[in-house]
């Protein structure tokens, strides 16, 4: 009854944040469904397991949500996002407007930016650059992803994203772990992707498809842009070049301090930055940090609902069954970890929860079983990225609310590109490994 309730609670989940109910209530619900069915006190679950979830997420990323919805207020409103975009359509040319949004986003990504924090940045610079490639605004969420949430999440060597960096913590391995193997996998995951996503929008024009605003796009004043009253192209990537440079600078200097604060300090390094190179031009600066501060709240209320429900999820005994089960599988035990992290990872709606209760309760069991922990590393990795985005997964829950747009207009794009294509990956990696690829 237990397994069955949280499989329940996880489709009333999916479901019901697809249809478009608030992922608020809708966690809460779902939550109660579990402990009901698991027979489990419902204050205490609450209290022990989503609360502290829920809180827990909020007390960590708060500062990082708000100032990077406010980067990307202030780069929209200044029309920098507009100069860079426009730039980009000029040298590269409009038809490559997907290229430029999946390589701009794998940029910020590998240099340590948070995905959420890549949501607020390049939605802007996107919108202007599919709006003159007229590809439909719908695929604008699985682009970013393609870049920010596949293979530089997972797969890349180097990656400072907490799924790469939590196994060294219980393998002894490094974050460029499998160099050869992540490599090629990654190359064949963007290739997979870009082909993936050409197709997709074929598809959309073919339907009769076309690039228009939001509510919330025409409240930024996007359709009202003048090309030739755009501030200079090299101050617009100012702000953007020092996040990157003071992640990037903080994590090789080898300063010993928290990633997320590192984050943080960039952030407030690029607001500040973006206010003092364009403060003219934000003839309304109090509201812009209003809407970004909403923009934000709002932001981390619906992801960190999705966490509470994780925490829930893992406090019932009905959760330790489906470990159990993962763990007990009688395969090759390389696939048996990839199909145990993604389990794990797919009920959670989390790879850094997957992959982080795979390593602590089932690493050194395959170790013993002969697995290199090299291999290892990378393929509970990648597998990590593969289930971790069905729809009641945060972060895309943060941008279809950011676009504006609603779950069947925008999580295709996003499943292609953060399930299909890791999927792809994954099954690449592991012929690779079989073939003794490492």
């Amino acid at each position: 009854m237990g397994a069955m309730g949280l499989l329940i609670a996880l489709a009333i989940l999916v479901v019901m944040v697809f249809k478009g109910y608030h992922v608020l209530p809708v966690s809460l619900f779902a939550s109660l469904v579990i402990f009901l069915f698991n027979r489990f006190d419902i204050w205490p679950g609450f209290m022990d397991g989503y609360a502290p979830a829920m809180t827990g997420f909020i007390a960590n990323y708060l500062i990082m949500f708000l100032l990077g919805s406010l980067v990307g207020e202030l780069l929209s409103k200044s029309g920098a996002a507009s100069s860079i975009a426009e730039k980009f359509t000029q040298i590269f040319g409009a038809k490559h407007a997907l290229l430029i949004v999946v390589l701009s986003s794998v940029i910020l990504s590998y240099g340590g930016v948070s995905v959420f924090v890549i949501i607020f940045s390049i939605y802007p610079i996107a919108l202007v650059l599919f709006q003159e490639a007229n590809i439909p605004k719908r695929v604008i969420p699985g682009a970013i992803m393609l870049g920010a949430g596949s293979f530089t999440m997972t797969t890349l060597p180097g990656t400072p994203a907490l799924t790469n960096i939590i196994p060294t913590k219980y393998l002894g391995t490094t974050t460029t772990a499998a160099p050869m193997l992540g490599t090629i996998c990654a190359l064949i995951m963007f290739t997979a992707g870009m082909l993936i996503f050409t197709a997709y929008i074929k598809k959309l024009k073919a339907n009769g498809e076309v690039f228009a605003l939001g509510e919330k796009d025409k409240a930024i004043g996007l359709s009202d842009v003048n090309m030739d009253d755009l501030p200079p192209f090299g101050l617009s990537v100012i702000p953007i070049v020092a996040i990157v440079g003071t992640i990037l600078g903080i994590r090789f200097s080898g300063i010993d301090i928290d990633s997320v604060y590192s984050v943080v300090i960039a952030l407030l390094l690029g607001s500040i930055l973006t206010f003092l190179l364009f403060r003219k031009r934000l003839t309304e600066p109090k509201e812009a940090l209003r809407t970004a501060s909403e923009g934000s709240i709002s932001a981390i209320m619906n992801t960190s609902s999705i966490v509470g429900f994780g925490g829930a999820i893992r406090l019932v005994p009905a959760f330790q069954q489906f470990v159990a089960f993962a763990t007990g599988l009688s395969f090759h035990p390389l696939i048996s970890a990839a199909l145990a992290v993604n389990i794990i990872a797919g009920i959670t709606g989390s790879s850094s929860a997957g992959i982080t209760i795979f390593m602590d309760s089932m690493a050194q069991n395959f170790l013993s079983m002969g697995i290199e922990p090299q291999l290892l590393h990378r393929i509970a990795a990648m597998a990590a990225g593969v289930l971790d985005s069905l729809p009641h997964a945060g972060p895309n829950v943060t941008f279809l609310m950011v676009t504006g747009l609603t779950f069947k207009e925008g999580y295709p794009g996003i499943f292609f590109a953060t399930c299909i294509v890791p999927l792809i990956g994954l099954i690449s990696a592991m012929i690779l490994a079989f073939m003794g690829v490492c």
